[in-house]
């Protein structure tokens, strides 16, 4: 959740707490607004979690109704003591967190998520990961005949353990005091929070030295401070029809090996609104309005996506994993009065299988579509 998503009130209260703070004080300050924005953020999950744990104690039927999630014994033994998370980390009992609760919340940010359900998610299990793109062909031949098919593939491995993600995590000490399958709800809500934006982020602009290589740089190609160099941004694309796109979708066939049916477009939503949409949508002569577009194009508008520029891309292209998040040491908690900030890191990666699977363009140079006006003379089409 972003400062400016909060109530003006709230905002102003934490400018003027981080303006005021002492250079000595400044980094608790920056710890205390964390915390102040995502308590504002879930007050509603908890005071709903709270309602609905009390309901459920005393109603058998309504706790079923809510369909919670049955925990396997590493699951519980973790939310016991996620709920004493001071004594927990001092002692060390609650390193890592479970990869099976890892790969639901990646399972449900990949489904609620409209960007990331283009990106393909590694098991959290593991470390790394092969990425692939392939071709190959089949000869028919006798039976006794030596192997004539030959079978082609560009492969690597994604490191996933090669770059860390800061997320903040709050713990409220209401939340201790409900039943686990609560608990969970509320942790894995928070954890798909905390995660979603930084993936968005790594996905589209990742510079391959802090972070994964986004699709809007080269995946081997790298300036001379260690981050990726940024794909060339094309300034052909103005119109959605078949030679509007024709570079675009010969790139995102990677020289023929792929067949584009369908087209993925990222987007600022500001961009959506003063240059997409104008592009794709027409004036229909029945009224109202019409795709123009001769292939289908799904719109993705996207915050984390720059002004000025938008991507064609194709799903299942990106591979991203992430494992091992990690809450090490209590000196990363801040314990306050009603809730505890937990600093976790969770280790993550991704990256493209080809540079080809993504182009990126000039989104001011779209034009409007203008429907076209056939003169008519005396009843009938006015010869050329």
């Amino acid at each position: 959740m972003r400062i400016e998503e909060i109530n003006k009130e709230l905002q102003q209260k934490i400018v003027k707490m981080l303006n005021e703070a002492k250079p000595e004080e400044k980094s608790e300050a920056i710890y205390e607004a964390a915390a102040m924005i995502a308590a504002e953020k879930h007050k509603g999950l908890i005071e709903e979690l709270t309602r609905q744990n009390a309901q459920a104690a005393a109603d058998e039927d309504y706790r079923k109704a809510l369909g919670l999630r049955k925990l396997s014994k590493e699951e519980e033994t973790f939310y016991e003591r996620f709920k004493d998370i001071k004594q927990s980390i001092t002692a060390s009992q609650i390193d890592i967190i479970p990869t099976s609760i890892i790969d639901r919340t990646l399972d449900d940010i990949k489904k609620k998520s409209d960007i990331l359900s283009l990106v393909a998610f590694a098991p959290a299990d593991v470390k790394k990961w092969i990425v692939a793109s392939h071709s190959g062909k089949a000869v028919w031949g006798g039976i006794t005949d030596a192997i004539t098919g030959e079978l082609s593939a560009e492969i690597s491995a994604l490191n996933i353990e090669q770059h860390k993600m800061t997320a903040f995590i709050i713990i409220p000490k209401s939340i201790r005091d409900l039943a686990l399958p609560f608990v969970d709800r509320y942790f894995m809500a928070v954890m798909e929070e905390a995660l979603q934006d930084g993936f968005i982020s790594g996905y589209l602009k990742g510079d391959g030295k802090t972070g994964p290589i986004g699709i809007m740089n080269k995946i081997e190609s790298f300036k001379t401070d260690g981050t990726a160099a940024a794909k060339t941004v094309i300034q052909t694309v103005k119109k959605f029809s078949p030679k509007g796109l024709a570079e675009v979708r010969k790139t995102l066939s990677n020289d023929g090996k792929r067949v584009i049916t369908e087209l993925h477009l990222i987007c600022n939503p500001m961009d959506e609104a003063e240059y997409v949409d104008p592009a794709l949508y027409g004036e229909a002569l029945t009224g109202g309005y019409k795709d123009t577009s001769f292939m289908p194009i799904k719109k993705h508008p996207e915050a984390n996506c720059p002004k000025g520029k938008a991507i064609f891309t194709i799903p299942n292209a990106y591979v991203m994993g992430a494992t091992a998040f990690r809450i090490n040491e209590y000196k990363e908690t801040k314990a306050m009065d009603d809730m505890d900030l937990v600093i976790g890191k969770c280790y993550a990666n991704g990256r493209a299988i080809d540079d080809n699977c993504a182009v990126v363009f000039d989104v001011t140079k779209l034009e409007e579509y203008v429907l076209p006006v056939t003169q008519v003379t005396n009843g009938q089409p006015a010869e050329a």
